[in-house]
């Protein structure tokens, strides 16, 4: 009795067509190949002009420091909007505000024309620290986005792409954080963010050859597209992607935190004049700038090409759990609340692992020991079930973790979804929450 206390204290601690000829191009994920059909990269990554970039960097510079709420930001914030407007895309300001400071957010959209309603956004912040003219922080990033927008103006994708200018970043991400809880209120199908953020610095040839893409679990599969771009186009890339965990310092991470996927690219090398009044054009490296814009053309493009249909909120996993084998030890239901539109390709991982030993649970038989971790490629329809039943686990407290992850056109597609439970003896399974 005892024990059985200590026990359930413990868990309850656990907490596309285009002006120029479309191509096809298959992208090599983590769990399949990906094969898509958008415009000519290669065309596009032609069109990057170092020059251009070189002149908004000054610009931007040119106006001085530009924190939030200045003047000198309202001014850096015109220009950016006339730079936009000139693509003849729809622009516009969105005003946000909180207790303490109010800015502006500029969004240009190409409108997609595929059959789906997913957004593509690519974004950097246009504010910078009281002392700092932010040439790299975040010049850098600003002036890719408004090459892109330049360039990709004149073709079309499947998905809708957003190219977004924040403010209130160095605040603590107020202006994209404001944006991100709205566009989850109206029910957007962001299926995917890309920030840039200090991408302009290399000072040795190792720096100018590589770039970190931080990614967490959820988005990764834009590394896997980031990547693929990189080898693919690498005679115009000329890049390594760095594959880092999730980085907590830009506006991605205002998606994030409600529930959309987003990654950011960073410079590899470290820029003594971060955050310094010295943050200016003449310690930049316009090559490696350059490089980084050809890479966010390529990822960019392939991202916006898919032909996603379903929204990640549109998967629910399911797990319950019965004292003994009848109907089932361990019982997980995946369901796909827009079956009625598309069928969900996923790969589906199960595994059962011991809390206290770094092992996974094994069946028990007089011949054979098999560990429970299940791997399954789905294509799921209204609902798919997987059923435990009539085997002898090793005893202990377990993890019960379910990963689904889309691949093919459901690319973008994540859900995760564990709970914990214990093995007395022989059959006697006991899963939290039970059915």
């Amino acid at each position: 009795m005892v024990f059985l206390c200590v026990i359930s204290l413990f868990l309850m601690t656990i907490p596309i067509s285009s002006t120029s000829i479309n191509h096809t191009y298959t992208i090599k994920s983590q769990n399949t190949s990906l094969v898509f059909s958008h415009p000519d990269i290669i065309e596009m990554i032609q069109k990057v002009n170092k020059s251009e970039l070189r002149r908004h960097i000054q610009t931007i510079q040119d106006f001085g420091p530009h924190p939030t709420g200045s003047e000198a930001l309202e001014l850096v914030g015109e220009y950016i909007y006339s730079e936009l407007d000139s693509t003849n895309l729809p622009v516009e300001y969105i005003d946000w505000s909180n207790e303490k400071y109010s800015g502006k957010n500029i969004v240009a959209t190409l409108q997609g024309i595929g059959e789906t309603d997913g957004i593509i956004i690519v974004c950097a912040h246009y504010d910078t620290i009281k002392i700092s003219p932010g040439a790299e922080d975040d010049g850098s990033g600003v002036a890719i986005v408004l090459m892109l927008a330049e360039i990709m103006s004149n073709y079309s994708f499947n998905s809708t792409i957003k190219f977004i200018l924040f403010s209130g970043e160095e605040q603590g991400k107020l202006g994209s954080s404001v944006y991100a809880k709205n566009a989850k209120e109206n029910g957007d199908n962001i299926v995917g963010v890309l920030a840039l953020d200090k991408v302009g610095y290399a000072v040795t040839a190792d720096e100018g050859r590589k770039v970190v893409h931080h990614s967490n679990v959820e988005s990764d599969w834009m590394v896997d597209i980031s990547t693929e771009m990189a080898n693919k186009y690498y005679d115009y890339i000329e890049l390594e992607i760095l594959r880092w965990s999730q980085d907590s310092g830009s506006d991605h991470l205002a998606f994030i935190n409600e529930g959309f996927h987003g990654t950011d690219f960073v410079r590899y090398g470290v820029n003594p004049f971060y955050h310094t009044s010295e943050d200016k054009i003449e310690h930049m490296n316009i090559t490696y700038l350059t490089k980084v814009c050809n890479l966010t053309l390529a990822t960019l493009s392939a991202m916006a090409s898919l032909n996603s249909v379903l929204k990640n909120d549109e998967l629910k996993i399911v797990i319950k759990g019965t004292f003994l084998s009848r109907p089932s030890q361990i019982y997980i239901k995946v369901e796909n609340k827009g079956y009625e539109i598309d069928t969900a390709n996923v790969t589906i991982d199960i595994s059962l692992k011991h809390i206290f030993r770094n092992e996974y649970v094994s069946t028990k038989k007089e011949h054979y020991d098999v560990p429970c971790n299940w791997s399954l490629t789905k294509e799921i329809g209204e609902y798919w079930e997987f059923l435990v039943g009539g085997h002898t686990f090793t005893k202990g407290l377990f993890k019960l973790e379910v990963v689904v992850q889309g691949i093919n056109d459901d690319i973008h597609l994540y859900k995760k979804e564990v709970t914990y439970g214990w093995v007395f003896n022989k059959l006697k399974v006991r899963l939290i929450p039970r059915l």
